[in-house]
């Protein structure tokens, strides 16, 4: 199943009540298109790095969700989100599956012998006696 994430920016003057109104309409968006919400952060209100329509701050939303969505279905969600006169940015990317990395199998310390190479030739293979 893919992974999803929605991150939406929208007007910062809008009441808590619109924000959150708004955050519930973006998520009928997705269950209606077949996914399913797995975790939605909000970020509340923030500076952003440059204006965006005259305004220096908005309020972040970031919606984790999967499903077997087809193509036509992921763009009207963003097709959705740009109409929408209370959004400012919207951007929706998949989330890469992540795979573990198998592991080499090291030598045990015990069957490495020193090299000459790691040590130069100084005292490289040299026994010492001392007599009393």
């Amino acid at each position: 199943m893919a992974k999803y994430e929605l991150v939406v920016i929208w007007d910062p003057f809008l009441q808590e009540a619109d924000h959150a109104a708004e955050l519930e309409k973006a998520q009928e968006q997705i269950r209606r298109r077949g996914g399913t919400i797995t975790n939605v952060d909000v970020w509340g209100r923030r500076r952003m790095a440059y204006p965006i329509q005259k305004k220096q701050e908005g309020y972040y939303a970031v919606i984790s969700f999967e499903g077997e969505i087809d193509a036509a279905n992921l763009h009207e969600i963003e097709r959705s989100m740009r109409l929408n006169e209370k959004v400012l940015r919207e951007m929706l990317t998949r989330v890469p599956e992540i795979k573990p990395r198998k592991e080499k199998p090291k030598k045990p310390k015990a069957d490495r012998q020193p090299t000459e190479a790691q040590y130069g030739r100084a005292g490289f293979g040299v026994q010492e006696t001392f007599s009393a």
